[in-house]
């Protein structure tokens, strides 16, 4: 099962060392994809500036290009109050160009490993109530906030589903495909589970096979190697066909883990689109 091109979105960088985001939408253009994913670890917006956003999204509208959703790499539970205040920056900014989706991480532990359930609990406790206030900031401007399986904390069915209903469900979600497996996890059963809540997508592959690179361990203990998309060992068919069975109709952003250039964005895009 493939995709239709004009539902994918450039996420990640795909040039080695440039993290661009104007970068990003002239190679999304060039590629003729349907949108780009502006992130805060681009070059361009490591804080909130609401000016160099809207720039960005001027130039994303005269390129033809959505901007389905703003992305936020942070660690909240390490100081709360900052990355409150950050979050909320960006969700001021989601708002601006009328992107519809803050999605956010909250806590960055995804090389940590096991964690004892004592720890795993006062993460998970201090993290909740930074995502459900943005949650309601967010409300009144337009905004819905997402998360993804990520970490060793917010990852897999019942940790995301209890965040979630915590929620009220105001909280959506983002499918990320290859994060399930740091909580050894199945993508197809993660988005099964989830049906009714998934607003968006992100598209990257891993092997199980020792390939030469360093890898990241399960909390299992399973190694867990980046590649190229479609030379790994995600089911793609399968979670494009749960996704569509979950009445999925969002976007699709390619995530690089190793970015190599214009020859990479092209054999993604053949393997996924039709």
């Amino acid at each position: 099962m493939k995709i239709a091109r004009e539902k994918i979105c450039l996420y990640s960088s795909m040039y080695p060392g440039v993290s661009s985001a104007e970068m990003i939408i002239n190679c999304a253009e060039k590629f003729e994809v349907g949108g780009v994913e502006l992130m805060n670890f681009c070059q361009e917006l490591p804080t909130p500036d609401r000016e160099v956003a809207r720039r960005l999204g001027r130039l994303a509208k005269e390129r033809g290009l959505a901007l389905p959703c703003f992305s936020v790499g942070i660690d909240a539970i390490v100081d709360t109050k900052e990355s409150l205040e950050r979050l909320k920056g960006y969700a001021e900014i989601c708002s601006d160009l009328e992107i519809p989706y803050l999605h956010h991480t909250i806590a960055l532990d995804y090389r940590c490993g096991r964690l004892a359930d004592d720890e795993w609990t006062r993460r998970f406790n201090t993290g909740v109530p930074i995502a459900l206030e943005l949650a309601e900031f967010c409300r009144p401007l337009g905004v819905r906030t997402l998360v993804e399986p990520q970490g060793f904390v917010f990852n897999g069915i019942d940790a995301v589903d209890r965040l979630v209903r915590l929620s009220d469900e105001k909280i959506g979600i983002v499918a990320d495909v290859g994060n399930v497996y740091f909580y050894d996890t199945d993508p197809i059963e993660f988005i099964n589970a989830m049906k009714g809540r998934i607003c968006h997508s992100h598209l990257k592959d891993y092997t199980f096979t020792p390939n030469g690179k360093t890898p990241y361990y399960s909390a299992n203990g399973v190694g867990i190697y980046d590649t190229d998309m479609g030379e790994g060992d995600i089911d793609f068919d399968g979670i494009f066909t749960a996704l569509n069975n979950g009445g999925y109709n969002g976007y699709y952003a390619l995530e690089f883990e190793t970015p190599k250039g214009d020859e990479m964005v092209q054999r993604a895009l053949d393997f996924f689109t039709r």
